[in-house]
């Protein structure tokens, strides 16, 4: 009898293709369009705790969940965070989580400094006015030139670094960072590193962050650290949307504190059509699209779909959060 494989949100091809060839694949998606709010439905969540493997995006996995599996051998994350899995749970159960921490670098980061080009020359606001018949409002639109501008980076991790690359060596960026896991001396000159964040957000024309959702990263950016940034500083987030206490982006749009913010995540997804940063000056919002390229889709399917195989198959997989769980 073949392995069951839940995949309850939609993956590329490549990776079914992959895992078609050993095992049952259970894909809801592709007999039906199925809303975020389906995903935590009771009926919709039943093949998981039947299965062998599960391969997850948005769909959340918690403690309850897993004193419910039957034969659950493996999780996958198709994607780098796994704030949405219940990952110690799973390790005091023996179950492996692996995830794609490479696949999806390049896009994130090229998402990030599209947001960060449109925040510099006010894109979005721009195009709506011209949508809407207002060529002659051009003037309002002033922006500001990138090169020996400052970009402070918050955690250098794959992302994190690949994006000081890109804006260092390709638009002339001074780069500066905070991560406290990051010895200064392994960054051979491309970035300066800050000792505190308060440093880092005091001298930033730019800010980006790259870091995961974690208790201590929660609300990173809030009332207090606002109240650091230099006059006329930009905020973008391409990482978790809890790491921003968005109350308090808002407010600071409005109050002038920020001079722009661009969004890919939120705290809630889908975002509230009631939200206050829908009404906040100044945003460039994405709907968390920013692994969304076709490269890192399939990588993404078949990587998280080589990890279920990896464990099934006795091996030890290439990324994997909790290797402690595997007995090899």
């Amino acid at each position: 009898m073949k392995p069951i494989v839940f995949i309850p949100e939609p993956i590329a091809a490549v990776g079914l293709e992959l895992l078609n060839a050993e095992c049952d694949c259970l894909t809801p998606w592709a007999e039906a369009v199925n809303s975020p709010a389906d995903l935590q439905n009771e009926s919709f969540r039943a093949p998981l705790f039947e299965s062998d493997a599960v391969i997850v995006r948005l769909f959340k996995i918690n403690e309850g969940d897993i004193t419910k599996v039957q034969q659950l051998k493996v999780i996958a994350k198709h994607g780098v965070g796994v704030d949405n899995i219940d990952w110690e749970a799973a390790t005091a159960a023996g179950i492996p989580v692996v995830y794609t921490p490479t696949a999806n670098a390049n896009a994130v980061a090229e998402h990030t400094l599209a947001l960060l080009l449109g925040l510099a020359r006010n894109i979005g606001p721009a195009s709506h006015a011209l949508m809407d018949g207002d060529f002659n409002r051009r003037g309002e639109f002033k922006g500001v030139e990138l090169a020996g501008k400052t970009l402070g980076v918050i955690g250098l991790g794959r992302i994190g670094l690949k994006v000081a690359q890109m804006a260092s060596q390709g638009l002339q960026l001074r780069v500066h960072a905070y991560d406290p896991f990051v010895p200064g001396d392994t960054l051979s000159g491309l970035v300066i590193l800050e000792d505190t964040l308060e440093a880092l957000m005091r001298k930033s024309d730019f800010l980006t962050l790259h870091i995961p959702l974690t208790p201590g990263t929660r609300h990173l950016i809030n009332e207090q650290s606002l109240s650091w940034v230099k006059p006329g500083c930009r905020i973008i987030n391409t990482s978790r949307g809890s790491v921003i206490d968005e109350t308090a982006l808002a407010r600071a749009l409005t109050n002038g504190t920020l001079s722009g913010a661009a969004l890919d995540v939120f705290e809630v997804e889908p975002l509230p059509g009631d939200h206050l940063l829908l009404k906040a000056p100044n945003t460039l919002l994405t709907p968390h699209i920013s692994s969304s390229t076709q490269e890192a889709l399939e990588k993404m399917s078949l990587q998280s779909a080589q990890g279920v195989l990896d464990v099934l198959h006795g091996k030890l997989p290439k990324y994997i959060v909790n290797p402690e769980t595997l007995k090899l």
